[in-house]
């Protein structure tokens, strides 16, 4: 039974292949204004993951809404005591965190052993290829770009299948990963993506999607809506993307529309400006690009994550509490912070505030909570 699954899910991935040269020109038109109304936890989440969310405290939400660094490779981590008394949405497991292997599963399994309550939380890593991978000891040793220049869908299905196999075997859910930005030389992620050629980025984007299945790990693709043309590094201060909607739209959206046609349930939200849309606000907290262009004009219903909020893209705009607040109203579903500390406290704080006068409106937080734990029922933690 579960060859015969893969094996037609593979032969409809390959219609889609057949498909991506049409994609530019099916997203070719129209205009996005301001996004419409949030609907009350929609998105394709079932009836009950509905019930579970409406059983939750306000407080309860909003842990729902955050993916949280730590620091520790054990389990004396302060995070653990945490996990004890909240029901957080999603740890993220870091280089910090981890010597190898061996410590890294077992750190895993302790975080797993110490989460209270009915909902246990997301393990997320950031495991991309080559030299920036988080963590050095498992695969993929070779890199996006290199992977690109290939050009071999079924390279690329390996080299997915191969690193998800290793995170899964670690206890790991979620990777941030793999990044399907169109990345021209100059770019600050040219070494990182798969190129900057849309059909190529896309076939990659698509393989990758089947070997991260296969492994059964959920892969997120970043940094959406498509960040490949800024020169500067979002994780180091603020970027700017200068193309037209129409560019965006028909070349930089192909590999994150094949990708989310392949079966993602989850997107990383780039931290950049989109002159197109807002040029002073990043696209993580855009309304336009989130609400708008992600759900109603590409219709993804999985999981919206922010890139770090403890960013320099970020953090040179104002404080970290403010940007997940905006985030949020945007549409975004979970908010990453890295860096652990007081950082954390002062944006949770901050979201219980905006969750109780109204700043947040209550279908909005459902919506982002139903989101993330539909994702988490998928993975089988519920």
């Amino acid at each position: 039974m579960r060859r015969r699954f893969w094996v037609r899910r593979a032969v409809a991935l390959l219609v889609v292949i057949a498909a991506t040269a049409l994609i530019a020109l099916a997203l070719r038109g129209g205009e996005d204004s301001a996004p419409p109304p949030v609907p009350a936890i929609t998105g394709g989440v079932p009836r009950p993951v509905r019930g579970l969310v409406r059983g939750l405290s306000v407080e309860q939400k909003v842990d729902q809404v955050l993916a949280l660094g730590f620091t520790g490779t054990d389990s004396s981590s302060p995070i653990v005591d945490q996990l004890g008394r909240r029901q957080i949405g999603a740890l993220f497991v870091g280089p910090g965190n981890w010597t190898d292997a061996s410590q890294g599963a077992s750190l895993i399994a302790e975080l797993k052993a110490a989460a209270g309550g009915d909902v246990p939380p997301l393990i997320v890593s950031a495991q991309e290829g080559g030299p920036r991978r988080a963590f050095g000891d498992l695969p993929p040793a070779r890199s996006e770009a290199v992977i690109g220049e290939l050009g071999d869908p079924q390279v690329a299905r390996r080299w997915a299948r191969q690193a998800g196999e290793a995170l899964a075997a670690a206890g790991v859910d979620l990777n941030l990963g793999p990044i399907v930005d169109l990345a021209p030389l100059g770019s600050a992620l040219a070494e990182r993506a798969f190129g900057e050629d849309p059909q190529v980025s896309a076939r990659m984007a698509l393989a990758t999607e089947i070997g991260c299945g296969e492994a059964q790990v959920a892969c997120a693709p970043a940094h959406f809506p498509g960040t490949g043309t800024t020169s500067a590094d979002t994780d180091l201060g603020p970027a700017t993307v200068g193309v037209d909607r129409g560019t965006l739209l028909h070349r930089d959206l192909v590999p994150f529309t094949v990708a989310f046609q392949a079966g993602a349930r989850a997107v990383v939200l780039s931290h950049a400006f989109f002159a197109a849309y807002d040029p002073v606000t990043p696209a993580s907290q855009t309304p336009a690009i989130v609400s708008g262009l992600l759900r109603r004009r590409l219709g993804f219903e999985g999981a919206a994550i922010t890139d770090d909020l403890t960013a320099g893209a970020i953090t040179a705009l104002g404080p970290v509490r403010d940007a997940a607040v905006a985030s949020i109203q945007a549409g975004a579903d979970l908010l990453l912070i890295e860096r652990p500390g007081k950082v954390q406290e002062v944006t949770r704080d901050a979201l219980l505030r905006a969750a109780r006068d109204g700043t947040i409106a209550p279908e909005r937080l459902d919506e982002a909570v139903g989101r993330v734990l539909e994702l988490k029922r998928r993975l089988g933690l519920l």
